[in-house]
């Protein structure tokens, strides 16, 4: 009786998913972080989530303007709507419903390793294993669209499996829902192309003419409302990005073909030796340097592509699929600009690559059983199988969930504790109105409640005045995140126009500012050699201002000063000095004197009109 039911598989896989549920319950909740993580696009996908539950459209209902937003692709933020109108949108809630996609992925990772070796075994020690993976952990937690795009692109691989395709095509529900399916992926994240690469590509293989002709145009449909929207669209988009050298810093032009490929063997020899052993072996953030690679981490890297290269080789079946939606992946990785890095961008792929592996090194084993090992050592592969699976459980297990407690109950660093606290001082002091220019726009909006917005990534730091005060910021913040751009774009333009950047708070350790912009103040006009040269007017606080010609950064030339009272003085300034003959003006435009200077002194009135 018991041996019936120990040999059952229903019995077998319904254990196994209990079990994956009970830690995922227990893990899950010991390593929830309640705090809003600072990769700054989670606060954007947030924003956008709530502009569509309040029906404001798909908006940046943060800037002042609330225009069309074109960057992210709408799919994750239209899951936040959804949860927020069924449920809450405090920020917690959307952080479980991640949770309750990242065990969906777990249960869907289980059915889709079953199908493709029909062994439960295996299926469950690849979903544990996946479900200790610190990465995938982490990133659960997170309001970012990885685990939502993991779950609707296992979705897709594992409906492309079950399709019968002997079924008339729009009879085929499970076609139905595979076509809607990948295309939300693709409204999720871009890097979906490589799911509707892959499937086509099956497809054509297969000769399923119909099938794959539905496909490609069913997609088409559903991602046309959104090609059309985003038509004209200018200025941050992914396409657009792409294009650059760096996106950080647009200012170093468009990519050349040469550097296309320059950007491939860095991607390429990036993946290898950092993020592959990081998202499948090791524990923690990767630091990246200019320290050369160690032979020992090039021998990891190739090491684990050989066993996810033969796990591919040996799959029974759909190895087309898998092996060319791994391929058409990572292509898409390599394409990528160099300067975006980091095990984030293989969190969707990462269990797949698992399983790849797991199986690589099983069927290594049964060869090794085969070539080598004496037939009689029956449970040569099962025991030496479940040794090292217990051995990677243990050992990884070991570091990854404390490390991600540890994360989960620390506080933040004192960069951002200080640029927190400027975003609650705007909250509680600041207009509705008020516009701040921050780094990190979402984030500091989250706080602070208030309109935000960036500032140009030029040199030009004119054009950054006129951007300014275009977007009618009132305020900006002078950080210590870590970041270039403050120090390159926005500082060069404070340490030029002092005056009109009036310090309102300072916080220390390390130096933060809040400063008021000014734009009328100070000096509006021409320079030269970083000196003000040519026309300018210089504005001072008391209401004084000066109208005239500059040299080497004091006034030189012709020129009015003009009173808060309404009078107003003409004359000839020699390297900042009044010299000559001097014409001063009542508020109505009539002369009221003439009188001589000499170094900035009256010395002689020539005519005085009472």
């Amino acid at each position: 009786m018991l041996k019936t039911i120990l040999s059952n598989r229903i019995f077998i896989s319904i254990s196994y998913i209990s079990i994956l549920l009970l830690a995922f319950l227990k893990i899950y909740s010991s390593i929830f972080d309640e705090k809003i993580s600072l990769v700054g696009d989670n606060a954007s996908y947030y924003i956008l989530g709530t502009a569509i539950a309040n029906g404001e459209g798909y908006t940046n209902i943060h800037h002042k303007e609330k225009e069309a937003h074109y960057h992210y692709p709408p799919g994750y933020p239209l899951l936040i709507a959804g949860v927020s109108k069924v449920f809450s949108n405090d920020i917690i809630s959307i952080k479980n419903f991640n949770g309750i996609l990242l065990f969906g992925s777990i249960l869907l990772l289980f059915f889709l390793v079953k199908c493709l070796t029909e062994n439960n075994n295996i299926a469950f020690a690849v979903s544990f294993i996946t479900l200790l993976n610190y990465h995938i952990l982490e990133y659960s937690t997170i309001m970012m669209s990885e685990i939502p795009f993991l779950f609707f692109s296992l979705v897709g691989i594992l409906l492309t499996l079950k399709i019968d395709f002997s079924k008339p095509v729009f009879k085929n529900g499970r076609f139905v829902l595979l076509v809607i399916c990948v295309t939300f992926s693709f409204y999720i994240r871009s890097v979906a192309l490589a799911l509707l690469i892959s499937i086509a590509f099956f497809l054509l293989l297969k000769k399923h003419w119909k099938y794959l002709y539905s496909f490609i145009g069913g997609f088409a449909l559903l991602y046309f409302p959104w090609m059309l929207r985003n038509w004209n669209a200018v200025g941050n988009t992914y396409v657009s990005q792409l294009s650059l050298k760096n996106p950080y810093q647009p200012e170093l032009g468009t990519v050349s073909f040469s550097e296309i490929i320059d950007r491939i063997i860095l991607n390429l020899e990036r993946y290898i030796t950092k993020e592959i052993p990081s998202g499948l072996v090791q524990v923690g953030d990767i630091i990246y340097d200019d320290v050369a690679v160690p032979i020992i981490i090039w021998f990891l890297g190739f090491l684990l592509l050989g066993g996810i290269a033969f796990g591919i080789y040996k799959l029974p079946k759909f190895r087309i699929l898998i092996a060319s939606y791994i391929l058409a992946f990572f292509g898409l990785l390599l394409l990528w600009p160099s300067v975006w890095y980091g095990t984030r961008f293989l969190v969707p792929i990462i269990p797949l690559l698992l399983f790849l592996l797991i199986f690589g090194i099983l069927q290594l084993l049964m060869l090794l059983r085969k070539k080598v090992a004496s037939r009689r050592i029956r449970y040569f592969v099962p025991v030496t199988m479940v040794l090292i699976l217990s051995i990677w459980t243990f050992a990884y297990g070991k570091q990854s969930i404390p490390k991600l407690k540890e994360k989960a109950a620390g506080v933040y660093a004192n960069n951002y504790k200080n640029y927190f606290e400027i975003a609650k001082l705007i909250n509680k002091k600041a207009s509705e109105n008020t516009v701040t220019s921050v780094r990190k726009e979402g984030l500091f909006y989250l706080v602070s409640e208030k309109y935000v917005t960036g500032f140009q990534k030029t040199l030009d730091r004119e054009a950054q005045i006129e951007y300014l005060k275009s977007k009618h910021v009132n305020y900006v913040v002078v950080d210590q995140l870590g970041f270039s751009a403050t120090s390159k774009y926005l500082v060069p333009v404070i340490d030029r126009y002092p005056n009109k950047f009036k310090t309102i708070l300072e916080l220390k350790n390390p130096n933060t500012y809040l400063m008021e912009f000014l734009p009328d103040l100070g000096y509006t006009g021409a320079w030269e050699n970083d000196k003000r040269n040519g026309f300018g007017t210089y504005l001072w606080e008391d209401g004084q201002k000066y109208e005239g010609f500059w040299k080497d950064d004091v006034r030189h030339g012709k020129g009015t000063v003009f009173f808060k009272n309404g009078e107003n003085l003409s004359g000839v300034w020699t390297n900042g000095k009044l010299n000559g003959e001097v014409i001063k003006k009542d508020k109505n435009g009539i002369v009221i004197e003439k009188s001589n200077y000499q170094n900035n002194v009256k010395v002689e009135v020539i005519e005085e009109v009472n």
